[in-house]
């Protein structure tokens, strides 16, 4: 009986000393969209935590300074696979505040979160600040009113934000008002192992390291030249951006994600720029880059054919199509996609997931020439090259 009883105290011991593998963080996902916040109250907000899905299109607002015609909310949240992703969208037209001290006829601002940070984009149109006619802006931008308040937009999570420098009528001074107010974050899931401490000698507890985690690497902050112009998004008509930039491929980790779509869905120029390096290579399949006037450069592979316009110096505008999805080079075995990455500045790749999610959900580029006379209809390929020998390049 001594025996036995010494054998359940040792398993038992045993339990205690392995402890289970334990999750430190679940996934995060969170977005928030309102048209109207600030001061004087939040209107149509819409908020989605973890796994959910939120829309409304049918927000008028009607308040003390305060008017917006029509406007429309988006929020949603997912924890797929360990991975948070989050989206809000807030869309507002016919906007008039403080009594037409400032009016647009809309304005839009969008918010895409993953684990690798956020991309935030949007645009004004018909803007006016004290009846002075601004017209359609894109760009961060910020104009100050005869009282010494000012007027900011496409900046943060607003599109608009006016703010009274001095007294107006019922409004003291620093009444904020912001529209179409996009928020979102998201994290990934992270699950830890803790080191099984046997029961031992007490002996000197060494000096902790750093520990490593399996997260993605966070890629660098993005300058606003990436998401506050036009941009269109590389694959025309229906696609799916796969979320895995760094996974382990044949000759290193991936640079880029993968648009998928159906074979020989045109593929666009994103922005204004200069076609380089146009060619085959055996893993790369037909390859070319995309170069802008501020240096940033756009890789594309894998296409099934170039189109008339994929030609080395060639300046082509934002929409104009430079080939088709297809799965040459080592992409065989693979649905049609285009291999695409994002070098700020000609430098490294970051991680071009966020980016390519808020380019997808604005799509506010018009078709190129070529879409515009063929549409997506892809059988006719005037001029397409199937394959191109490149033996000089050498990449």
């Amino acid at each position: 009986m001594r025996g036995a009883l010494l054998v359940l105290v040792l398993i038992a011991a045993g339990a205690v000393l392995v402890p289970a593998s334990v999750a430190d963080s679940p996934a995060r996902a969170r977005a928030d969209a309102s048209i109207v916040a600030g001061s004087l109250g939040d209107f149509g907000t819409l908020s989605a935590r973890g796994d959910a899905e939120r829309t409304d299109d049918q927000i008028t607002v009607e308040d003390s300074g305060i008017v917006v015609g029509a406007a429309e909310a988006v929020a949603r949240a997912s924890r797929a696979g360990g991975r948070g992703t989050a989206r809000a969208a807030a869309l507002a037209r016919r906007i008039d505040l403080f009594d037409g001290l400032v009016t647009a006829t809309l304005a839009r601002r969008t918010a895409t979160a993953t684990a690798a940070g956020v991309v935030s984009a949007g645009r004004i149109s018909g803007l006016t600040v004290e009846a002075r006619q601004i017209g359609d802006i894109r760009k961060p931008s910020r104009y100050t009113l005869s009282d010494g308040g000012s007027v900011v937009v496409n900046k943060g999570r607003a599109a608009i934000r006016v703010t009274l420098g001095a007294p107006r009528g019922e409004f003291p001074a620093g009444t904020t008002v912001d529209i179409a107010v996009a928020r979102a974050s998201a994290g990934d899931a992270v699950v830890a192992t803790p080191t099984p401490t046997p029961m031992a000698t007490p002996t000197a507890t060494p000096a902790k390291k750093k520990a490593k985690a399996g997260k993605r690497r966070k890629a660098p902050k993005v300058r606003e030249r990436l998401t506050g112009q036009r941009y269109a998004f590389p694959v025309y008509g229906k696609a799916s951006v796969a979320d895995d930039f760094g996974a382990a491929r044949q000759i290193g980790a991936h640079q880029g994600n993968d648009v998928f779509g159906p074979f020989g869905a045109p593929v666009l120029a994103v922005a204004d720029g200069v076609v380089e390096k146009v060619g085959t290579l055996p893993i790369s399949g037909n390859r070319l880059w995309l170069r802008t006037s501020a240096g940033d450069e756009f890789f594309y592979a894998h296409l099934s054919a170039f189109s008339p316009d994929a030609v080395n110096d060639r300046r082509v505008k934002a929409g104009t199509v430079l080939g088709f999805t297809g799965n040459t080079g080592d992409a065989e075995p693979t649905p049609p996609h285009v291999h695409f990455e994002i070098h700020p500045g000609g430098k490294d790749a970051i991680d071009p997931h966020a980016i390519l999610l808020a380019w997808q959900e604005n799509r506010d580029v018009p078709p190129g020439a070529w879409l515009a006379r063929h549409g997506a209809d892809t059988a006719q390929r005037p001029g397409a090259l199937v394959e191109v020998r490149d033996f000089i390049a050498g990449e």
